[in-house]
């Protein structure tokens, strides 16, 4: 297994294949479909064999062509990566169930595998949910009521033959064929450790009654109004196992994707949740909200990430995430274009919000404008302050 780390350069042994499929996701997509840049940079180390690899801000795992599998771990010593994910609401990227190798350095994949395991086991315990469904009947006995829409369409109303209706009650209903079809994905990977892999594989007898869906994405378009809340742990986590969001880019030569996060949208989504939280009685969240830098009939736009409006819908505050580590004076790009943003919208609050702890919090004053750094509390204590990202 190649392991890698978000945004951090290692020298790593590939053959010219593997570095040519890696050269490949530098690429990213230039076109109308928007492709993600998993690999910023790859270059000769001036050693044989030795290339020096730097991953984008995606995290999670893939498998080479050539049957390498990639891990992608991140920079940051999340408290709970699993609960940063679900919040985030951001789910990750699948090509295919193809099998990849995993990790005994608890990665991301291997701490959902574990997550889903436990959970799965708890709900089976408690019992899989049933719901009552129609089923139609073509042979004997033919239970129910006469279908006369179905006997027409299939017979075109023959007296000789006969189609009914019934209901049944069943196991085999969306819930569970999305915590099956997430269950199918994980086992199908191989784990270092052999107590995960046992602890999969002994689920599989579990979903013997849930059918299989062709495509698991039409799972996502009718998910159920009504959860059980015991279903609520292990439902997740087959969301964040399942729901397509990204793709690595086709011409890539990766002949699979396990999970594959984007942890700059992911960090996004979380501080609109965060922020959202302490929002005032009457006040709301526009996200990615038009700023007119330029004025005349025709101006330059930029979106900011985040902008606090009040009951009359005018601009109170400016929020941006950044996706590196805190520190208590901002970047000078950084500081342009919050105070840039604020002095268009008129407000006088404005925050850049990093991933952080309690307490990690300092402000700078430009003009009449004080600018915060917060760091929002997601990290571990293990986390250091690094200002080069």
């Amino acid at each position: 297994m190649l392991r890698l780390r978000e945004y951090e350069i290692r020298r790593v042994p590939l053959t010219d294949r593997e570095a040519g499929e890696l050269a490949r996701l530098t690429r990213g997509s230039a076109g109308q479909r928007d492709e993600p840049r998993v690999i910023q940079q790859i270059l000769p180390s001036g050693e044989p064999g030795l290339f020096d690899v730097q991953p984008g801000p995606y995290v999670g795992r893939f498998t080479l062509g050539s049957g390498t599998t990639v891990d992608i771990a991140s920079r940051f010593p999340f408290t709970d990566f699993r609960e940063l994910l679900r919040l985030a609401a951001r789910q990750p990227a699948l090509l295919r169930d193809t099998a990849a190798v995993g990790s005994a350095s608890r990665g991301l994949v291997d701490l959902i595998a574990t997550a889903f395991a436990r959970e799965t086991e708890r709900l089976v315990g408690l019992g899989l949910a049933k719901e009552y469904q129609s089923r139609t009947f073509t042979r004997s006995p033919y239970p129910g009521s006469p279908d006369v829409t179905a006997h027409l369409a299939k017979y075109l109303g023959r007296p000789d033959r006969l189609v009914t209706k019934a209901k049944r009650l069943t196991q085999d209903i969306p819930l569970n064929q999305t915590i099956a079809a997430a269950h199918r994905v994980l086992v199908q990977q191989h784990y270092e450790d052999p107590g995960l892999s046992a602890r999969l594989r002994a689920l599989g007898p579990c979903f013997t009654s849930i059918s299989r869906v062709a495509d698991p994405q039409r799972l996502m378009q009718r998910r159920p109004t009504f959860v059980p809340p015991r279903y609520h742990e292990a439902y997740s986590l087959a969301l964040l196992v399942l729901t397509n969001q990204t793709v690595l880019p086709t011409a890539s030569g990766a002949s699979g994707v396990t999970v594959l996060f984007n942890m700059t949208k992911v960090w996004e989504t979380y501080v609109s949740h965060w922020l959202a939280s302490q929002l005032p009685a009457g006040h709301r969240i526009s996200a990615q909200h038009p700023v007119a830098l330029t004025d005349g009939s025709r101006p330059m736009t930029a979106y900011a990430d985040f902008v606090i409006l009040d009951e009359q819908h005018k601009p109170v505050a400016v929020y941006d995430a950044k996706y590196r580590h805190w520190h208590a004076k901002p970047k000078a790009d950084e500081l342009y274009q919050l105070s840039t943003y604020a002095h268009r919208l008129h407000v006088q609050r404005a925050a850049l919000l990093y991933p952080g702890h309690d307490g990690q919090y300092s402000q700078v004053t430009v003009g009449d404008l004080r600018l915060a750094t917060i760091g929002v509390p997601v990290l571990s204590t293990r986390c250091r302050p690094d200002s080069r990202r």
